[in-house]
């Protein structure tokens, strides 16, 4: 068997470098395409077209690629043609003299034959209709222009196009580019002819023929008039005006963003199997066509690659998200202009949360470039994230200089095609800014970031104040260190004011002062959720009993007098600093960043969940005993806080009254290091008075015989001691001032109860 996969492999190697090398040394210039007999029944072709060409080598033979199609006749002007064959997809032409290179010729070829498609793409019939989708989602490579007619089918070698349609008198037949005519032949058919003056990939020219009725509009754009047409079924008619009420609104939004409009006309065309961004005849499925906005994002998408895919492409199947990413991203982000700036925010930034989830799963780890061929078309891996992406790129530059950055790529590489680095350095020369790093991070590497800020200090400085912060970098998924990171930090101060600056730096931490206009009490990276990195958010002010759940975190209001402003942020990785506790083993999972911040008064306490199936790195005997822990900030070690317990070691739930501002995560007591079986802890086992203290503070438990542990907010141990009663008065004033931790331990080891102490 592995002998038989390596042949395979080889075999499937070299047909692949076979297939890439068609077209190699010609340069297609242009297709005249003739479909002569369209029979609808029998589901053939009888057609003719003439490649004109310049090579680009000195060679002896054209290679074009043919599918199904039967080839009956090969002549040539500027060439002396020899003899033909086919061999499977691919059309040879012998030449009796090399063509020289630079030398030009055309060949014409009659063919015809029963058409390919398959269970989306290809040449398309039904029910007296017939359209090209001009690629495939099962074929690979995708492309299918090889369909219907001879080409070097791939998406770099551009040509302009004639296409001529024989149809019935009584039928329509549609075609990308500039009506040129319709002649009427006489015998009962006639012949219309399209021009596409544009240089386009293979895939972008389309022709679809049967029983339509036109529906006709005018764009007023920023350099011309642009004529809008829909071809449906005369059935669908009445639907064309509720579903397309804004694409005027849409086409003026794209323009002004990305600059004039690249093609002929705005067209659609009803197809029977879905959409396809054919330049200028748009092909959309029925299911578009509702009489009203609930589709509208396929209209705006698929417009919208007139810009990116149809103007410039991307160079392979690999670098889909350069066409597709774009284009879903442009499906959301005319929202800003039709609907409003807050409605694009909510959509994306739902699209956001779902790629970050559908990201933390490590099947998923895959490039965003050089995907592979057989996920060219995967609504998540190559469109929703490359969407997510290209949102997080604009948030990255700034709307502006991002929209100024694009328009230069499209000028750049207009009707051409490119590779992601292509599109890296036009962004680097355009805005001065090295986007290396950014292109390391989100589109070469697998996974996706982690960003966070901790504030060290605050100083202030007349009207304003020096704000030192700590600002880390991780990555979920392949090992990876983020350079050029850029990341937008809001800052809150106690009366809930903020202010939102933009932090760069390099590697995984670094030290960064920021001068504000507020005095900050919490920072958070990304507070709107613009970007996608590892973590899932979520605000909301509170004027009324309610509640905010993010993953297995959920806070729960009730009794506000006035309102709450609250934050979650459920990190995707473990937290740093591990406690001085023995025998405790912390998250490496995940974590949780919660802010409140009370306007009068309110009631609320937190619901933290665990689990065997999400807290598997360190729950998976009944040995392991789920804790709580908690810190304020990055100054504090993280220590058990008092919470009330429901369930068992496998899932239960933390609840914790009065719930404060903070990191929150999991830990477990590996009681296979301690020789002690299953207990739960009750954080209510101790009492600690005075507090906060300056001299002694006594100590009341419930359990005697117990070892009591005090740690300081570095986590080093400061006091160890075994109590033989329930009471012990301990003096502190040589402590110095901060915040301790006083952890209590019975007879077996078990950790009972944990509470914090400050010392004056």
């Amino acid at each position: 068997m592995k002998k038989l996969l390596t042949i395979i492999l080889i075999f499937t190697a070299l047909f692949a470098t076979a297939q890439n090398k068609i077209g190699e040394n010609i340069d297609v210039t242009n297709y005249e395409i003739h479909l002569n007999n369209i029979d609808f029944t029998n589901h053939t072709l009888q057609a003719q077209t003439t490649v004109t060409l310049t090579a680009i080598n000195a060679t002896s033979t054209i290679e074009l690629e043919l599918k199904t199609l039967t080839v009956s006749a090969v002549t040539a002007t500027g060439a002396n043609v020899s003899s033909f064959a086919q061999n499977g997809d691919v059309l040879t032409i012998n030449l009796a003299s090399a063509l020289a290179a630079n030398a030009s010729a055309s060949f014409t070829i009659t063919y015809g034959g029963n058409t390919f498609n398959e269970s989306w793409g290809g040449i398309m019939w039904s029910n007296g209709y017939v359209c090209n989708m001009g690629v495939g989602f099962e074929s690979i490579p995708h492309n299918l222009g090889k369909c219907w007619f001879p080409c070097v089918d791939n998406f770099t070698d551009k040509a302009t196009y004639d296409v001529y349609v024989t149809v019935p008198n009584e039928l329509t037949a549609v075609c990308g580019g500039n009506l040129e005519s319709i002649i009427d032949n006489g015998d009962g058919n006639k012949t219309v002819h399209y021009n596409v003056p544009q240089e386009i990939a293979t895939y972008h020219i389309s022709f679809v023929a049967g029983d339509y009725v036109e529906w006709t509009d005018t764009y007023n754009g920023i350099e011309r008039d642009i004529p809008i047409t829909v071809y449906v079924k005369p059935s669908q008619i009445n639907n064309v005006p509720g579903t397309f009420v804004h694409v005027k609104d849409i086409a003026n939004f794209y323009e002004n963003s990305f600059g004039p409009y690249p093609f002929n006309r705005i067209g659609y065309a009803i197809t029977s199997v879905g959409c396809m961004e054919h330049i200028d005849n748009i092909g959309i499925t029925s299911g578009v066509l509702t009489g009203n906005t609930t589709q509208e994002e396929y209209v705006a998408h698929e417009l919208s690659h007139m810009y990116f895919g149809n103007k410039v492409t991307c160079d392979k199947g690999e670098e889909m998200w350069l066409n597709e990413g774009f284009a879903q991203f442009c499906g959301m982000f005319y929202r800003s202009a039709v609907y409003g700036e807050n409605d694009f925010q909510q959509v994306m930034s739902a699209k956001i949360n779902n790629i970050a989830s559908w990201c933390k799963n490590e099947n998923n780890w895959i490039p965003l470039n050089n995907i592979p061929q057989t996920m060219t078309y995967d609504s998540q891996a190559v469109y929703n994230r490359g969407a997510v992406i290209v949102n997080t790129l604009m948030n990255y530059l700034g709307r502006d200089t991002f929209l100024s950055a694009l328009r230069s790529y499209l000028n750049t590489y207009a009707y051409s095609a490119v590779s992601s680095e292509q599109l890296r350095d036009a962004l680097t020369a355009a805005t001065g800014i090295d986007m290396n790093g950014f292109f390391d991070t989100y589109v070469f590497t697998a996974g996706m970031p982690h960003y966070d800020v901790d504030i060290l200090n605050v100083t202030p400085n007349g009207n304003q104040y020096n704000t030192n912060l700590r600002m880390t970098y991780k990555h979920y998924g392949p090992e990876h260190i983020g350079q050029n990171n850029r990341v937008d930090v809001t800052f809150f101060d106690n009366q809930g004011q903020m202010q939102t600056v933009m932090v760069n730096w390099d590697g995984q931490e670094a030290n960064q002062m920021v001068t504000l206009d507020i005095n900050p009490v919490a920072a958070f990276i990304d507070y709107d959720n613009h970007i996608l990195d590892a973590k899932a958010d979520k605000n909301l002010t509170a004027t009324g009993n309610t509640n905010i759940t993010v993953d297995q975190f959920k806070a729960v209001v009730n009794n506000v007098s006035d309102s709450v402003m609250m934050r979650v942020e459920s990190h995707f990785i473990g937290p740093d600093n591990d406690p001085g506790i023995p025998a405790l083993n912390m998250s490496t999972k995940h974590y949780w960043n919660f802010m409140r911040m009370d306007f009068g008064d309110a009631n609320v306490s937190g619901d933290i969940a665990y689990s065997r199936n999400f807290d598997s790195d360190i729950i998976q005997t009944e040995n392991d005993s789920a804790v709580l822990l908690y810190r304020a900030n990055i100054n504090e070690a993280w220590h058990i806080i008092p919470y009330t317990q429901q369930g068992n070691w496998k899932v239960g739930i933390f609840t914790v009254d009065d719930i404060q501002s903070g990191q929150y995560t999991i830990g477990v007591i590996d009681k296979t290091q301690l020789g002690v079986s299953e207990n739960t802890i009750d954080t209510k086992q101790m009492i600690v008075a005075p507090n906060p203290t300056e001299n002694f503070v006594k100590i009341n438990t419930k359990v005697e015989n117990a070892e009591l542990l005090i740690i300081n907010s570095l986590g080093q141990t400061v006091y160890s001691s075994t109590i033989s009663g329930n009471k012990i008065i301990l003096y502190v004033a040589d402590y110095p001032a901060g915040i301790y931790y006083i952890n209590l331990f019975d007879n077996k080891k078990n950790i009972i109860s944990t509470e914090k102490l400050v010392k004056r």
